[in-house]
């Protein structure tokens, strides 16, 4: 049995989205090594596959909870589909209300240009070494 260009699209969004959530993993396990006091820093992945919101929307959201004293930084990428078009989202915040990175949205009907905009967000979220000294 061979995949169809459907199947085929949406296994590779289902790898990419795991590649996703691997960089992530690393991504926080080295903010926690760097950091100065060691067990000072909690972080946690996050990788959701649901429906929500109005008619019900799949989407996927992978990304970073980073906690630090009293202070909790959120990175992620959401995929969502909507109209028969995928959304791609990319963001980060602080306490959960305010806006540190906001990535513009990515809308379209082609799952490589939604999988290209996936990595190329994790990337730039992933390139905030730094980013509990950023927001701090």
């Amino acid at each position: 049995m061979s995949l169809d260009a459907r199947s085929s699209g949406a296994a590779a969004l289902l790898a990419a989205l795991n590649e996703a959530c691997e960089d992530f993993q690393m991504y926080g396990q080295q903010v926690a090594h760097a950091h100065s006091v060691p067990g000072s820093m909690h972080w946690e992945l996050i990788g959701r596959i649901g429906r929500i919101g109005p008619g019900e929307s799949p989407f996927a959201l992978v990304g970073v909870v980073l906690r630090y004293e009293r202070t909790t930084v959120d990175l992620g990428v959401d995929v969502w589909v909507r109209d028969g078009n995928f959304e791609v989202s990319g963001y980060a915040t602080i306490d959960g209300r305010r806006m540190f990175i906001d990535l513009p949205d990515v809308l379209t009907d082609d799952v490589d240009e939604a999988i290209r905009a996936l990595r190329e967000y994790t990337r730039k979220l992933c390139a905030h070494r730094n980013v509990l000294e950023e927001v701090a």
